[in-house]
């Protein structure tokens, strides 16, 4: 025999218990259900997480039991909640007593019952509830509540069963209100029959079913439902609780006299916070959370097409009831923080949009504001914020001047490092060359808009401590030298200019391919045209081996259409100068076809299924780029693992697991659900995710990223 002892335990002073009687109808025969509730009457949250354990206690009569958790372990209560703890179903046939209580009595509820107004016919048996096909009772829009009743014999001898009604088996439900929903004996008549049954083991019975509809056709509202079903001529019956959760909104409900009361303030140039309370000019009642989240943050551009939509104050539970009394700001909700940047990105272009904060709960509340976000304002604040104490260093190189879509972009390259020049606004007079080299003091500042497609570090020139002219050096070593033979400087003259001509290009041809190196984009177009200067030189005969290496650049390609350039160098094992002569000789054969992806320039075979006028969603997923070590990589391996064990985590529990917030992590898997990595699937009340097929088969394939 097992005695578990309980120790008092404090209960929170703003937390009211109260216990509501509810019967299937006004006549108040049959079995009697006991909701017990918990409301927080207060405007502030009250936490429970460090509450020592606690189980209610309930005794009808003599006997005595150990009930549920004394705040059905919820972790907190917001303002004006009511939280269903349990219930105690009561179908006794003679007068008794109810005490239900906490460990210490700070609450306790007594009641005198009253016993049936029948004696119902003796039967040695038990009756049990059985829901079909169902772990979890927890239901959504469109599932159909099925159930049977089974009552089992603790007579080793037969019995006779003896019906006088049609309805032998029936059961209604109630929601936390104590209303009753759904009654299966309004569905059907009740007609006077005589039917005998023999009882030996069990008898099953199949109860009517129920779609979570109402009389009115609307469905019910998110939240715990106690169901109970009886034998009416037995006095036999038995209950269970369900939850039905929807995360739309119910178009049944109204929130005439709800208003959202909320301030804007922005605290940092990339982040700002909202204070939301609720007004109610109409008359107190309740309104349903139906998602754990409780606000759903949206930005909509002009056209009413949104560009960024995140949930955020995740956590709670869907079903939450809030009590609204009538006043304003009668409910304040914590603060909400929006962090406009994540990782260095803005989550959104720069331009004019409409914020619409919504209260996830039914009826549905919403507050808008008109919304405009510039990066450029950012970068500005933050240039004044670094004008304050900035910190200059010295470098040294030559320059060297590439042309872009934004005009000339300055870099100057020395042998470890490339910085690209954002500007020299303190130096009016000055002007960079690409034939000075020198010594130069900068500090940190935002590239320039020619240079915003590189990646390299981007510097602002203060001050020239050093510079020289690489070609007047040059010439003047050269005519030193030709004194030694004036007659021969005599002669050939304009010898000198050809030979300065080389030292500088060969000089430049070396630092555009250093710098080329950093970065595909600029690579590609830099090493054809490196090829085409050295072509000017002398041009090389095509050779067998030459067509042997487009063969298998052609074969990989066909088997793995998308593959970006560092990507073929490596799998191929070619020099980046190779992998561009063959990749512009099949080009020019019109073999292959490029397609610019961000920083990475794809390729792909040209055939009728794929060419350049092939949409994006028709293009062949390409091989597996995320870095094992970047989110997006640790976003597939997490998946991966959980995949191997059979489960399927939420955008809050990947939030959670890698320490991001969950606007990044949306992000991201969007990005590889556009991929076709990573699907999302409604799996009970919550969107869960996991790897295709195809990112399977990257994952074993890729030999950056390891399967354990």
């Amino acid at each position: 025999m097992t005695a578990l002892i309980q120790t008092p335990v404090v209960l929170p002073s703003e937390v009211e218990y109260s216990v509501q009687v509810a019967h299937r109808s006004d006549a108040q025969s049959g079995p009697a259900v006991y909701q017990i509730s918990a409301l927080n009457p207060t405007t502030s949250k009250v936490s429970l997480a460090e509450l020592p354990p606690c189980f209610l206690e309930i005794q009808i009569g003599q006997t005595s039991e150990l009930g549920p958790a004394c705040f059905a372990g919820v972790a907190d209560l917001l303002p004006g909640e009511m939280l269903q703890v349990s219930h105690v179903l009561v179908h006794e046939a003679v007068n008794t007593s109810l005490r239900v209580s906490s460990p210490g009595d700070d609450f306790l509820y007594t009641t005198e019952v009253v016993g049936q107004s029948f004696a119902p016919t003796s039967l040695e048996a038990t009756l049990a509830l059985e829901v079909s096909d169902r772990d979890l009772l927890i239901y959504g829009p469109g599932e159909t509540f099925v159930s049977d009743l089974v009552l089992q014999s603790t007579d080793s001898a037969s019995q006779l069963l003896d019906f006088t009604s049609s309805c032998k088996a029936e059961y209604w439900v109630l929601n936390d209100f104590g209303e009753v929903v759904f009654d299966s004996r309004e569905t059907k008549p009740c007609q006077a029959i005589d039917l005998e049954l023999e009882l030996v083991g069990e008898e099953r019975f199949t109860l009517s079913q129920w779609a979570f509809d109402q009389s009115n056709a609307c469905l019910v509202t998110p939240g715990i439902y106690t169901v109970v079903a009886e034998l009416p001529e037995y006095g036999l019956s038995d209950s269970t609780t369900l939850r039905f959760a929807d995360i739309m909104d119910n178009p049944c409900s109204t929130n005439e006299g709800l208003n959202i009361d909320s301030t804007l303030t922005w605290t940092e140039d990339d982040r700002f916070e909202v204070e939301v309370a609720l007004d109610n000019t109409g008359q107190e009642r309740y309104i349903r959370m139906v998602n754990p989240c409780s606000f759903e943050v949206d930005f909509t551009d002009q056209n009413q097409n949104s560009i960024h939509r995140f949930q955020t104050m995740c956590g709670d539970y869907d079903g939450r009831k809030i009590l609204i009394s009538t006043g304003e700001r009668v409910v304040e909700f914590e603060i909400l923080s929006v962090q406009m940047t994540q990782e260095g990105q803005a989550i959104l272009p720069d331009g004019e949009y409409t914020l619409d904060i919504h209260l996830t709960s039914s009826p549905r509340t919403t507050t808008t504001f008109d919304f405009t976000w510039s990066t450029v304002d950012q970068e500005m604040n933050e240039e004044n914020e670094v004008e304050e104490a900035i910190e200059t260093y010295q470098i040294t190189g030559q320059w060297i001047g590439l042309l872009t879509d934004s005009g000339t972009c300055w870099m100057l390259e020395d042998a470890d490092e490339t910085y690209l020049l954002s500007n020299a606004r303190t130096l009016p007079s000055w002007t960079p060359q690409s034939t000075m080299q020198g010594i130069y003091v900068v500090h940190d500042e935002a590239s320039a808009p020619a240079c915003q497609g590189f990646n390299a570090p981007s510097v602002a020139l203060v001050e020239v401590q050093l510079e020289r002219n690489t070609v007047t050096e040059s010439a003047e070593e050269t005519a030193q030298e030709n004194e030694v033979v004036p007659a021969i400087a005599q002669d050939e003259p304009a010898l000198i200019v050809p030979a300065v001509s080389a030292i500088v290009t060969v000089s430049l041809l070396s630092m555009l391919f250093a710098v080329a190196a950093t970065n595909e984009s600029l690579r590609i177009p830099s090493t054809l045209a490196g090829l085409w200067f050295l072509g000017l030189m002398g041009k090389t005969h095509e050779t067998t081996d030459g067509r042997y290496q487009r063969g298998r650049l052609m074969g990989y390609l066909t088997a793995n259409p998308g593959c970006h350039f560092r990507a073929l160098m490596s799998a191929l094992e070619m020099s980046n100068g190779q992998i561009t002569h063959h990749l512009r000789i099949l080009e020019a054969e019109e073999n292959i076809w490029r397609k610019k992806d961000g920083r990475l320039v794809r390729y792909y075979p040209l055939t009728n299924q794929l060419h350049p006028n092939t949409s994006e969603d028709d293009l062949p997923v390409p091989s597996l780029s995320p870095d094992p070590n970047s989110l997006q990589g640790k976003i597939l391996n997490l998946l991966d693992r959980d995949g191997d064990l059979g489960q399927f985590p939420t955008q809050a529990e990947l939030a959670k697991r890698l320490e991001k917030s969950q606007q990044l992590i949306s992000h991201h898997l969007r990005t590889l659900q556009k991929y076709g990595l990573v699907e999302r699937r409604k799996m009970g009340v919550k969107n869960r995710y996991k790897l295709t097929r195809e990112a399977i088969f990257l994952l074993e394939t890729s030999e950056d990223f390891s399967r354990d």
